[in-house]
């Protein structure tokens, strides 16, 4: 222990009998002021200012200049003093605030550097009762940071971690909240967590103060409730041949397949006195449909999407099949919508409409051809949800008498009706598409052809169906020439995802 200074800070005793006892006091007072609740003017003013005030601390930066400056140590801490300059001795452990940067400083083993940093920081801050990281923390947020951006990461096991982070957020107990509260412009948004109970939940809010139960997990059992329902639903349409596979985020898939529509027969043509049926209406394409679960499609489903059958051309002829709508997986077949029958071409004795396509349950048929009344009108009832058959083309009775051609039956789903079209005395309409398209797949049924009215006229031809899977129009009959067929409607495919 020196006789002449203290320990530590290095102030200078009074002797003995000193003489001028004022100075070495006055000596001691002034580096007592300078290593007590010290502040520093900067740290990195390299030039020695001219006009210091009395008093005035500073730490070197390396390469200072001026006459008392220059030469000196980078971290010397400097004091300004009745106009010239004083070099203090500052003892390890000193703490600086930096007044130009808002640093806070630590001397250790002599050198500077920032209170918690890579020169032998602080390690432990222990019970502190408040915190504000750029902003001040209150009584009711005693922590409190005011940020962008914040990293948390967890400590390597080559560090002395194990890898793992988490977080541990308590409650006392189960009526008591822990959760965490989302806002935007300081209203409440959202909150996730143990809210009044022991399970899971998450509320929302549209303004702060009213606010709506998400969905909660019970803690007992792992079950969630959600309590306005929670569903992903996505409908893809195929109209063409393809593939398709179910969305990542899919559990169930449900299918639709409607084959294609059958054509319209053609009437019959024949000489004056004679019967000539018109043709039969072609049936509906059928409708099948499945659910599957998402894992037992273990590819891509392919799709083949049936063509609505071609209308009878020629006196007589016949409409042609509706092609069949099928999805497989791997080259087994799991589901098919059957195309519509053609419908018969009219002849002297008769003019039978096609039968619907297969499926669940077979579809609407075509109508049938009369020489006595209208042509019979495509069917609807048989499948009600399903697209409806062809309505038949006029016949000419013995008596040279024409009929007018049957209407196509109403395609339907989800209750929402697509209207047969209209048979006529000239040519039918077309059977209407169905009105929800990209929702729906079934379709109108198509309008029947007109019959003859003429003693030499020519027949009216039959109307198209409509989308999906509506049955073609039979022809009418007629003298010379006859009224063709309409073609069937194409089929469809509906594939539906749920989530």
């Amino acid at each position: 222990m020196s006789d002449d200074v203290s320990a530590r800070l290095g102030l200078p005793y009074l002797a003995a009998g000193q003489l001028q006892k004022h100075v070495t006091l006055n000596e001691a007072l002034t580096r007592l002021d300078a290593l007590t609740q010290t502040a520093v003017v900067s740290r990195s003013t390299a030039a020695q200012p001219t006009s210091p005030a009395d008093g005035a601390l500073y730490i070197l930066p390396p390469g200072a200049t001026g006459a008392d400056w220059v030469g000196r140590p980078a971290g010397a801490l400097m004091r300004a003093e009745a106009g010239g300059w004083l070099a203090l001795d500052a003892p390890d452990g000193l703490l600086a605030v930096v007044l130009d940067s808002d640093d806070v400083l630590v001397r250790r083993a002599g050198t500077w550097g920032p209170l918690s940093g890579a020169v032998e920081p602080v390690t432990a801050l222990q019970n502190l009762t408040r915190l504000g990281v750029n902003t001040a923390a209150d009584a009711t947020n005693v922590f409190a940071a005011r940020l962008n951006k914040t990293l948390w990461t967890a400590l390597e096991s080559e560090s002395g971690g194990d890898g793992d982070l988490r977080f541990t957020l308590n409650k006392q107990g189960a009526s008591d909240v822990l959760s965490l509260l989302f806002q935007s412009g300081w209203g409440g948004r959202a909150e996730l967590g143990l809210i009044g109970d022991d399970d899971l939940r998450l509320k929302v809010s549209a303004d702060g103060g009213t606010w709506r139960d998400a969905f909660w997990v019970e803690r007992a059992t792992g079950r969630m409730t959600f309590a306005r329902g929670a569903a992903r639903c996505e409908t893809t349409v195929l109209t063409a041949t393809g593939a398709w596979t179910p969305p990542v985020w899919a559990r169930w898939v449900e299918a639709v397949c409607v084959g294609g529509g059958g054509g319209g027969g053609a009437g019959a043509a024949g000489a004056l006195g004679t019967a000539r049926y018109g043709g039969g209406g072609g049936g509906a394409g059928g409708v099948s449909v499945a659910r599957w679960p998402v894992e037992a499609l273990t590819g891509a489903l392919a799709a083949i999407v049936g063509s609505g059958g071609a209308g009878g051309a020629t006196a007589g002829a016949n409409g042609a099949v509706g092609a069949n709508s099928s999805l497989s997986l791997g080259g087994t077949a799991l589901l098919t919508g059957e195309g519509g029958k053609g419908g018969a071409g009219g002849s002297a004795t008769s003019g039978f409409g096609g039968a619907g396509g297969g499926g669940l349950v077979r579809s609407n048929a075509g109508g049938d051809s009369s020489i006595a009344a209208a042509g019979g009108g495509g069917v609807a009832s048989t499948r009600p949800d399903g697209p409806g058959g062809g309505g038949a083309g006029g016949g000419v009775s013995t008596s040279n008498a024409g009929t007018s051609g049957g209407s196509g039956g109403d395609g339907a789903i989800l209750h929402v009706r697509a209207a047969g079209g209209l048979g006529r005395t000239t040519t039918g309409l077309a059977g209407q598409s169905s009105p929800l398209l990209g929702l729906s797949w079934a379709g109108g049924g198509g309008g029947g052809g007109g019959g003859a009215v003429e003693l030499f006229g020519a027949g009216s031809a039959g109307a198209s169906g409509g989308l999906y899977g509506g049955g073609g129009g039979g022809g009418g009959g007629a003298v010379t020439t006859v009224g063709t067929g309409g073609a069937g409607a194409a089929g469809v495919i509906w594939l539906t995802a749920i989530g």
